[in-house]
């Protein structure tokens, strides 16, 4: 039985370490895919100012000027060189500024804001 038990565990883990190498592939292919969508959708709404940060850890800021199917070109605003980067590199990539969500939801805390004070000030002062 404790023979029958240490094969079975064995042969489990012989699989999975086979299975690991094609799992890694596939998130890498799915991380490149979800990066060049990305890339593409913020090039088409004219959100081309971006921030792009790197599987080396290293940071790049600047402007999608173009893309094709292996990678994109983001010029540097200050020199305007462009720099080639690979989707396979890109590690995320995030626009620079508040988001719209973060601006709507400030604006809504601060109309909560005023009207919880105007409610609060008309509370107290409507028996004078």
């Amino acid at each position: 039985m404790k023979r029958t038990l240490t094969t079975l565990f064995l042969a489990l883990a012989i699989v999975l370490c086979l299975i690991q190498p094609a799992v890694r592939a596939q998130q890498q292919l799915d991380q490149t895919a979800k990066v060049k969508t990305e890339v593409v959708n913020r090039l088409n709404k004219k959100e081309e100012r971006v921030k792009v940060r790197l599987h080396n850890g290293t940071e790049v800021k600047g402007r999608i000027t173009q893309t094709n199917e292996n990678g994109f070109t983001l010029s540097n605003e200050k020199t305007k060189t462009g720099t080639d980067i690979a989707y396979a590199d890109v590690q995320n990539v995030e626009g620079r500024g508040m988001s719209k969500t973060k601006k709507i939801a400030i604006g809504v805390g601060i109309g909560a804001a005023i009207f919880a004070a105007a409610f609060a000030y008309a509370f107290t002062h409507i028996w004078d």
